[in-house]
């Protein structure tokens, strides 16, 4: 038999481009500066992404508060005592409503509770409540009680989001004396 007709060996057929390979062909096309702006684009909202926005939409978990300031070591029953508190949200969550509780083993009298040095708000069924509280944040009270006989006034002061006891205790006792 003679020599057979064999057509050349035919090139390997070129891959296609993937996507990848596109993605990059058309980003070395854009100017210099426009990748710059875009990075920093980028960059920012995945900065902002990270730390502000966490922020904002996160409850912040299980509410939390603690009460501090002074407690005067005595008082005279009949007159008024001042009780210069502060409650600091150590959570990260809005405590609403704000609430102080506070309790008495004798008769008492709260007159006045005030928040912010502005705020004056009636105090009832143990508790005082002011508005709201953002996360980290503090704020001051003052209360203004008159005790009604002489001995040892034990009182207990509770941060609280309503009803709802937030925070540690603070026991104080106060030696109220005769008029």
């Amino acid at each position: 038999m003679g020599p057979a007709l064999q057509s050349p060996p035919s090139p390997p057929p070129e891959a296609s481009p993937t996507r990848l390979q596109r993605a990059r062909a058309t980003w070395d096309r854009v100017p210099g500066q426009v990748r710059l702006l875009t990075g920093f684009l980028v960059l920012f909202a995945v900065a902002f992404s990270a730390t502000v926005l966490p922020l904002i939409t996160s409850t912040g978990g299980k509410v939390r508060a603690e009460v501090a300031g002074s407690v005067p070591s005595s008082a005279v029953a009949g007159q008024q005592a001042f009780l210069d508190l502060a409650i600091d949200n150590t959570s990260g969550s809005i405590i609403h409503p704000l609430c102080l509780a506070i309790s008495f083993d004798t008769p008492v009298t709260v007159r006045q509770v005030v928040f912010q040095g502005l705020d004056s708000v009636p105090f009832g069924d143990g508790r005082a409540c002011g508005g709201d509280l953002s996360g980290q944040e503090t704020v001051s009270l003052r209360v203004v009680l008159v005790p009604h006989q002489a001995g040892t006034l034990h009182l207990r002061l509770v941060p609280a989001e309503g009803a709802q006891e937030i925070g540690p205790a603070v026991e104080r006792s106060v030696s109220v004396a005769a008029r």
